[in-house]
């Protein structure tokens, strides 16, 4: 089931569903697949293929928290050309037709109903959003296109608004939110993290989680914009504009509005609280973004100091975290060889420490405002290979992050 996950990820950027489909226990209630009304794909809210999106809803854990929400993007890469969103329209990443009817696989980490591994925010309301169109839930593109005879459709932002408006009720009522994602979802998280603010009270606590999801606008190892290249094109062609940050599209020339498809040009105009968990090493940068052709031990010396330069350069970008100058920002950085912490036990709570603390401590003192010595909002970690704490195994999914062919 893995690989057939990972074949269907344009590039292996699929790690999201790969980590909760081999990690899933069947701890907890079973929770159904609800598609979106009619009414919804009338407003062209359809997955890739034209499929109606859907939602799984996990109900909150006690009477206290029926007010109190979870909404999570599911992440799994983007598709950059036509080709690509057609191949991607005929797996569970483009269709609802291969949702799974229940959803077993919402008990790790942040997610998981178990108090012990998840203390406070096991018992919140969860909605977890299938990812289906591509575009990092941006894409708003009127009309479909048609590669090779088959038709398919961009319209990412649709379907968060369509999920939303199923809990316009709910939402107006909420005490506590937080938003979160990891991967593409969390890039969702840093697009959208203003967006819920308009449909809650005024009242609430709100935040967001972004997981994994700050993709560097950096040239690769011989000097090339590579992600660049590859998320202008996606931003071009879901015709994200009015799907991403509008503070953002206000504030940036038209022929540069492709930058508040990037999280380091959208922090400075978000409103919202942002915590960031985010690996310094984060695998799938280092190929993607980087372009490295290989990951440590099994890098040659040259290839090695380049890796180990990579923290300089990322931390250069996610300067709102490093320095603190995001009003409200927390974060959470380790020097781990790692992708989508928030969604895995051994990362979330049990296994990686920076500062003493493991992603759940820390976020829970920033959302908390409950900062100690011991237990701090901010948690930036020293170079590799200085933590003990990373797991010693291979990180999840190298085996595809080897195999696969990044152009560079």
């Amino acid at each position: 089931m893995a690989s057939l996950l990972i074949a269907s990820c344009a590039v292996a950027l699929c790690a999201l569903v790969v980590v909760l489909a081999a990690e899933a226990t069947a701890v907890g209630e079973v929770v159904p697949l609800t598609l979106l009304p009619q009414a919804a794909l009338e407003k062209g809210a359809v997955c890739l293929d034209g499929s109606a999106p859907g939602y799984y809803w996990k109900h909150a854990g006690t009477p206290a928290a029926e007010k109190k929400w979870i909404v999570h993007q599911e992440g799994g890469g983007w598709c950059f050309t036509e080709e690509d969103c057609v191949k991607r329209s005929r797996t569970r990443l483009g269709s609802s037709k291969y949702f799974a009817e229940n959803m077993t696989m919402l008990h790790n980490g942040f997610l998981s109903r178990d108090c012990k591994a998840n203390p406070v925010f096991c018992d919140y309301n969860l909605v977890y959003m299938p990812y289906c169109d591509g575009g990092s839930f941006s894409g708003n593109r009127v009309d479909p296109v048609i590669y090779n005879g088959t038709k398919f459709y961009l319209r990412g932002k649709r379907i968060l608004d369509a999920v939303f408006d199923e809990f316009a009720d709910h939402f107006a009522q909420a005490e506590e939110f937080i938003l979160t994602g990891c991967s593409a979802g969390g890039l969702a998280t840093y697009l959208h993290a203003d967006y819920p603010l308009d449909k809650l009270p005024k009242t609430v606590k709100y935040a967001v989680l972004a997981d994994a999801g700050y993709f560097a606008d950096v040239v690769n190892y011989i000097g090339k914009p590579a992600e660049r290249t590859r998320m202008v094109g996606v931003y071009k062609m879901q015709n994200a504009s009015s799907g991403v940050n509008q503070k953002c599209i206000s504030a940036t020339p038209v022929q540069d509005q492709w930058q508040c498809y990037f999280a380091q040009y959208t922090m400075p105009h978000i409103q919202s609280p942002v915590f960031a968990l985010q690996s310094l090493y984060d695998f799938n940068q280092l190929k993607t973004v980087l372009n490295l052709p290989c990951i440590p031990p099994n890098c040659s010396d040259h290839y090695y100091q380049i890796f180990l330069h990579w923290r300089t350069t990322f931390l250069e970008v996610f300067s709102p975290f490093v320095n603190g100058t995001a009003k409200g920002s927390g974060v959470f950085a380790d020097s781990c060889v790692e992708h989508c912490q928030s969604v895995a036990d051994l990362h979330w709570n049990k296994g990686i420490l920076v500062g003493g603390q493991t992603p759940h401590q820390t976020f829970y003192a920033w959302y908390f405002n409950s900062s100690t010595e011991q237990h701090t909002g901010r948690e930036i970690d020293c170079p590799y290979p200085c933590n003990h704490h990373c797991p010693k195994y291979p990180p999840r999914n190298v085996g595809a992050w080897l195999g696969s062919n990044f152009g560079e």
